[in-house]
C-alpha cells in the first residue's frame, strides 16, 4: 500500500510539473492580410529581456512584430479565445504597447490583453519604400571596389565605379518633414540636387541599431546591436573592409561618439565656438578633411536635427531650422568634393511628436521611414 501511495504522489508531482510547464510555455499566432505570419512565444520575449542592458520585465510588442517580418503597420487586432477582436491603429499604440514573458500585453492606457491571435493589416506605405538602411554599405563597397558583403541583408542599389565615397548621416531626420520642406522651396540643396527617396531603418529605430545596420548591412538580430547600451558590433563593417583593402577612412563626429567606428580615423568636433551647436563645427572639420586630402571613404555625422527633435519636436521651428542649416552645409560639402565621388545622405531613424517634444525608437512610420539620397559627382 505504501508503495502505491508513493507511486501516486510521484505521479501527481510529475503531472503537476508538466502541467505547469505547459501553462508557462505559451504562444500567440500572428497573421497578416497578405498571407504572412508567424508566432510570438515565451522564448522570444525572454530572449530580449535577457539581452537588455537594463533590468526590464516587458518588451515592446513591435520588437516581436519586426522579428516576424512586419515593419510598417496600419492596424492590429487582438483576438481572444471566444473570437472577439479589439482593433487599434498601430501607430497610436505602437510606442507604449508591451508584452511580458507570461504573454500578457499591456497598452499605454493600462489595458491588459492575453490574446490567442493577433491580426495585422500592413500599411500601404510599404509600396513606397525604395531602399533600406542596410543597402548603404553593400552599395558603397561595390562602388569602391571592395569585397562584397556576402552575408548582408542589404542590396546594391546604385551601380558606380568611383575613387571616393562620402556617407552623410542626418541624425533623427523624419522623411516627411524633410520632403515637405524641400517641396516648399525651403531647402535649396535638396530641391535642386537631390532625389529624396523613402527608405526604411531597422528596429529599434535608434542611433546604435541604425549605425550597426548601415555599417554591416545586417539587421540587429544578426549584428548583435539589439538596442540601447550596445555601442559596438563584432560583425565586419564597411570601415573594416576598407582598411583591410588599404583604403583610408575618416569619420567626422559631433560632441561624442554614439557608436564605435572601428578602423576609422575619428575627429570629434564638439561645440568649439560655444554657440550651443556642434553641426557648424562638424561642417568645418569635414571641409578641412576634404580640402587637405580627400580620403577614400569619408563619414560625416550631423547631430543637431535629432537634438532639436528631442527637445522641441519634429513639428517645431527649431527642428526645421536645424534641417535648413544642414542643407547649407551639404551644399558647401558637395561643391568642395572632387570628382569621382559617390555620396549617400541618409538618416539613422526618424522622429515622432510627444507631449515633451519628440522621440524615436518605436515600430511606427515616423520613426522607421528615413530619407536615403544617392548622388554621384
Amino acid at each position: 500500500m505504501k508503495m502505491k501511495k508513493k507511486f501516486l504522489i510521484g505521479f501527481l508531482l510529475i503531472f503537476a510539473s508538466i502541467l505547469s510547464a505547459c501553462q508557462s510555455n505559451w504562444e500567440v499566432t500572428v497573421h497578416g492580410g497578405d498571407g504572412t505570419g508567424g508566432l510570438i512565444d515565451k522564448e522570444t520575449v525572454s530572449f530580449y529581456i535577457e539581452k537588455s542592458q537594463e533590468e526590464i520585465e516587458t518588451v515592446q510588442l513591435g520588437q516581436l512584430f519586426y522579428d516576424i517580418g512586419y515593419t510598417l503597420i496600419d492596424e492590429v487586432s487582438f483576438i481572444t479565445e471566444n473570437q472577439s477582436a479589439v482593433t487599434y491603429t498601430w501607430d497610436n499604440i505602437g510606442e507604449t504597447t508591451m508584452i511580458s514573458a507570461a504573454g500578457e500585453i499591456t497598452l499605454g492606457d493600462g489595458t491588459k490583453l492575453q490574446p490567442d491571435e493577433i491580426g495585422i493589416t500592413p500599411s500601404d506605405l510599404l509600396s513606397t519604400i525604395k531602399y533600406s538602411i542596410m543597402d548603404i554599405s553593400p552599395t558603397v563597397s561595390e562602388a569602391l571596389g571592395l569585397p562584397a558583403f556576402s552575408e548582408s541583408a542589404g542590396q546594391v542599389i546604385y551601380k558606380a565605379e568611383v575613387e571616393h565615397a562620402v556617407l552623410i548621416l542626418l541624425d533623427g531626420t523624419q522623411y516627411q518633414v524633410l520632403s515637405d520642406m524641400a517641396n516648399a522651396g525651403e531647402l535649396p540643396f535638396f530641391e535642386e540636387n537631390v532625389n529624396n527617396q523613402r527608405g526604411i531603418t531597422v528596429y529599434p529605430s535608434i542611433s546604435t541599431s541604425g549605425s550597426a545596420a548601415f555599417l554591416t548591412g545586417l539587421p540587429p538580430r544578426e549584428n548583435g546591436v539589439f538596442g540601447y547600451g550596445y555601442r559596438t558590433t563584432e560583425s565586419k563593417t564597411l570601415f573594416d573592409l576598407a582598411v583591410q583593402e588599404g583604403k583610408s577612412v575618416v569619420a567626422v563626429e559631433g560632441s561624442s561618439l554614439p557608436f564605435n567606428l572601428r578602423n576609422a580615423e575619428t575627429i570629434l568636433s564638439g561645440d568649439r565656438d560655444g554657440n550651443g551647436f556642434s553641426d557648424d563645427n562638424v561642417y568645418e572639420n569635414a571641409m578641412d578633411v576634404i580640402q587637405s586630402g580627400m580620403p577614400d571613404l569619408l563619414y560625416i555625422h550631423f547631430h543637431e536635427i535629432d537634438d532639436m527633435g528631442h527637445t522641441y519636436g519634429p513639428d517645431s521651428s527649431e527642428y526645421a531650422f536645424a534641417i535648413e542649416r544642414v542643407d547649407q552645409y551639404l551644399s558647401g560639402i558637395y561643391d568642395a568634393l572632387p570628382q569621382s565621388v559617390l555620396i549617400m545622405i541618409f538618416a539613422d531613424h526618424g522622429m515622432h511628436t510627444t507631449q515633451e517634444g519628440g522621440n524615436h525608437g518605436a515600430l511606427i512610420a515616423d520613426d522607421l521611414i528615413i530619407p536615403i539620397v544617392i548622388l554621384e559627382k
